[in-house]
């Protein structure tokens, strides 16, 4: 996507009325003049940013580092697109209200239009349009995809290390790991030896699987459950490196497989978790695919041990705390018999 005229325009407007601001009123110093005060970080790409040292106007273009601002408490002024039931219920009207400024690309137009002092953008972008994007504000590149894409804690830590807001983040984990820990403490004698599933469906007559190094590996592993060894042999075999816009060359620990290999897949699993939305919700793909024969013959399932546990793709700690609560829940009644 290109700048256009219009988008130029907008632009230099924006930027005509930093300079009046500049000039107008009294005192001196950076403040007065217009120059703002800024800080070195470096990026996922390993590029070096000069950011706002406080910034005031955060753009995001991708919900993972919408809800670590909002986890902060600092909402941004734009937004990249977001599904309603994904997000947490106490978020949706005050989301409704910021403008989405990207969806598959950025909106350059919009984004400019929202006067951001900052944009936080996915690592998954061409270079073509990071410069585009440098011209309305700098760019801090976090990491969504490649070899890093497990690691949601190191995404979020970026996310907060461009906004200068990492004390506040060691807060929210240390709570976080507490409510992990009391959960295995407390069913210790239930999780251990049990081994989980986790699995999506994303296209028809497709299921996607998740592996134990990847995000939900690091919300349920230490609750004291043990991973199904089905499915990650069948993500080793299927993985691919250049899905979903990963642009690393690595294997993520996850693979997308047809229907004729679930069966395969979680034959070992004594719990299967289906990936829902934020309300325990499946979507109509996820629904064909329990619906299915194979499905309906894997042992978790005849046994009655499929729960709904909330996002794979976790965003940040509001995400990764309700799977934590889901899975709870969960336990609980596997704990039932």
């Amino acid at each position: 996507m290109k700048l256009n005229r219009i988008a130029t325009a907008v632009i230099a407007s924006v930027a005509s009325l930093g300079l009046l601001a500049g000039c107008a009123g009294g005192g001196g110093g950076a403040e007065a003049s217009g120059e703002a005060e800024t800080r070195a970080v470096t990026d996922s790409s390993g590029a070096e940013v000069e950011v706002p040292a406080d910034p005031k106007n955060v753009a995001t273009l991708h919900y993972a580092a919408t809800e670590t601002l909002m986890d902060l408490d600092l909402p941004p002024v734009g937004q990249g697109e977001f599904q309603e039931p994904s997000v947490p219920e106490k978020w949706v009207d005050q989301l409704g209200d910021i403008p989405v400024v990207a969806q598959e690309e950025p909106d350059l137009e919009k984004l400019a239009e929202v006067s951001p002092d900052l944009i936080l953008a996915p690592n998954i972008y061409e270079q073509d349009m990071i410069k585009q994007l440098e011209e309305i504000a700098p760019v801090y590149q976090f990491t969504l995809r490649g070899g890093d894409r497990a690691n949601w804690q190191q995404r979020v830590e970026e996310v907060a290390e461009a906004i200068n807001q990492t004390d506040d983040l060691k807060e929210l984990d240390a709570d976080f790991q507490a409510e992990q820990k009391e959960i295995a403490e407390e069913y210790g004698e239930v999780t251990k030896g049990t081994k989980l599933g986790v699995v999506s469906s994303f296209e028809d007559n497709s299921a996607y699987l998740w592996g134990s190094e990847n995000m939900v590996g690091t919300l349920f592993t230490p609750l004291g459950l043990d991973w199904s060894a089905d499915e990650d042999a069948t993500i080793k075999k299927y993985a691919k490196a250049s899905q979903g816009g990963n642009k690393s060359g690595i294997k993520e620990p996850e693979a997308q497989i047809s229907m004729e290999v679930l069966d395969k897949s979680l034959t070992d699993a004594d719990v299967i978790f289906v990936t829902s939305n934020m309300r325990g919700e499946y979507d109509e793909l996820t629904k064909t695919m329990m619906d299915s024969a194979v499905f309906k013959d894997l042992p978790a399932v005849k046994a009655g041990h499929v729960y709904p546990h909330g996002k794979a793709t976790i965003a940040g700690y509001s995400d990764a705390k309700y799977g934590v609560e889901m899975a709870e829940k969960a336990i609980k009644e596997y704990q039932k018999g």
